[in-house]
C-alpha cells in the first residue's frame, strides 16, 4: 500500500495503462499541460504526441474521434474538461457509444473511457458544478462509474480502461485532494457493477457515492455517538447498479437513506428507492433521500453551501426515520433544506 491523493492515484493508473498498451491513447483539450485538475501531469512528456493528444476545444470533434479510434482497434481515454459539458456531446455518449454495435451490426469490443470532473467546489457556477450521473444512468449499454475514495478511483479507472464496453468515469472535484491508501500493484482492479460496504451497521442503510460517501462517513460517526448504527454502501458503479447488495442491507435494517449531490427530481436516488420498495413484500421499509433541491448552482460559494446536501442533512434524515414508531411509505423530500 502507498498513501496517495485521488489525483495522484488516477495519474498513476493512466501512466501504467498507457505504458501497458501502445494502443491506449489519452486525448482532451489540455492534455499537454496535465489535463483537467492536473490528473494528466507528466503524461505528455513520458508518452509523447502519439499517445497523449491535445485536441481543439471542440467536444463533438474529439469525442467522434474517440469512437473512430475504438473502431480502429485503439483504447481511447477521452477527457472532458468539465463533466458538465458532456451534455454538448450527449448524442455521441448516449446515441453512438452504447448503441453503435447494435445499430451497425458490428459485434465486438468498443473500449472507450470518458473521464470528467464534476461536482460543486467553491462556487464554480451553473456550468462547472453539476453532478452528471442522473443524466447518464438512463442510457442502456453505458457503464457509469463514480468512485468515492483514492483506492476506488485507482481500481475502477483501471477496470474502465480495460473494459470492452463504453464507460463514463466521473470524478468529484472535492475528492482530488482526499488522501488514502492505494494498492501499489499495477494489476489492481475493482469489478465494475459491484458495490462496497464502507461501514457495517444494524439500524439504518445509507447509500452514498462520490463526495457524499465522505459526508455519510462523517454522519455515521455523529450518529454513532447517539446510539444509531449506520451501514454505508457505496455502489461505486451507478450503471449497472448493485441493487442486490443494497436490498440485502435494507432487509436487515428496514430503513434506507440515499444521499446524493444531484438535484432531487429524476435522480439516481429515486431509482434506488423505487427498486428497494418494489422488493418489499410487506411494505415495512421506511425510506427517504437527501439531495440538492431543483435549483441552478449559484456562483456564490456562500449560497451554494445553502443548497448542497451534507453530513448534517444525512443525520437529520436518519433521525427523522428512526424516531418514527410506525412503518411509512417512501418519503421523497429534500432533507438538505427541509
Amino acid at each position: 500500500m502507498t498513501i496517495l491523493t485521488t489525483r495522484a492515484a488516477l495519474n498513476a493508473v493512466l501512466r501504467s495503462e498507457l505504458k501497458r498498451h501502445r494502443e491506449t491513447v489519452f486525448l482532451g483539450e489540455t492534455t499537454r499541460d496535465g489535463g483537467a485538475a492536473g490528473v494528466g501531469i507528466g503524461l505528455y512528456e513520458q508518452f509523447g504526441p502519439d499517445q497523449v493528444i491535445e485536441t481543439p476545444v471542440s467536444e463533438n470533434g474529439f469525442f467522434g474521434a474517440a469512437l473512430g479510434l475504438a473502431l480502429a482497434g485503439f483504447r481511447p481515454i477521452v477527457e472532458c474538461y468539465s463533466a458538465d459539458f458532456l451534455l454538448v456531446v450527449a448524442n455521441e455518449i448516449i446515441n453512438d457509444f452504447p448503441k453503435w454495435r447494435q445499430q451497425q451490426a458490428r459485434p465486438g469490443a468498443l473500449p472507450i473511457t470518458v473521464r470528467g470532473c464534476m461536482g460543486a467546489n467553491r462556487g464554480l457556477g451553473p456550468e462547472h458544478s453539476q453532478c452528471m450521473e442522473s443524466y447518464l444512468h438512463h442510457a442502456p449499454g453505458l457503464t457509469v462509474v463514480v468512485p468515492g475514495s483514492p483506492a476506488d478511483a485507482a481500481g475502477l479507472l483501471r477496470a474502465a480502461i480495460q473494459s470492452p464496453e463504453p464507460t463514463v468515469f466521473l470524478e468529484h472535484r472535492r475528492l482530488y485532494d482526499v488522501v488514502g491508501e492505494v494498492p501499489e500493484d499495477e494489476d489492481f482492479v475493482l469489478p465494475l457493477g459491484k458495490g462496497y460496504v464502507v461501514r457495517r451497521g444494524r439500524d439504518v442503510t445509507v447509500v452514498a457515492w462520490a463526495w457524499m460517501r465522505q459526508e455519510a462517513e462523517l454522519a455515521a460517526t455523529t450518529l454513532e455517538a447517539e446510539g444509531i448504527s449506520i451501514e454505508i454502501i457505496d455502489p461505486r458503479t451507478i450503471s449497472p447498479m448493485d441493487f442486490d447488495l443494497i436490498k440485502s442491507s435494507v432487509q436487515r435494517t428496514g430503513i434506507l437513506v440515499v444521499a446524493e449531490e444531484a438535484p432531487l427530481t429524476g435522480s439516481v436516488g429515486a431509482e434506488i428507492l423505487a427498486r428497494v420498495m418494489e422488493s418489499s413484500r410487506d411494505g415495512k421499509y421506511r425510506a427517504t433521500r437527501v439531495a440538492m433541491p431543483n435549483a441552478i448552482h449559484p456562483y456564490s460559494s456562500t449560497m451554494e453551501r445553502e443548497i448542497l446536501p451534507d453530513a448534517k442533512a444525512i443525520c437529520d434524515a436518519v433521525r427523522e426515520l428512526t424516531r418514527s414508531t410506525q412503518s411509512k411509505p417512501v418519503i421523497a423530500h429534500n432533507a438538505a433544506v427541509n
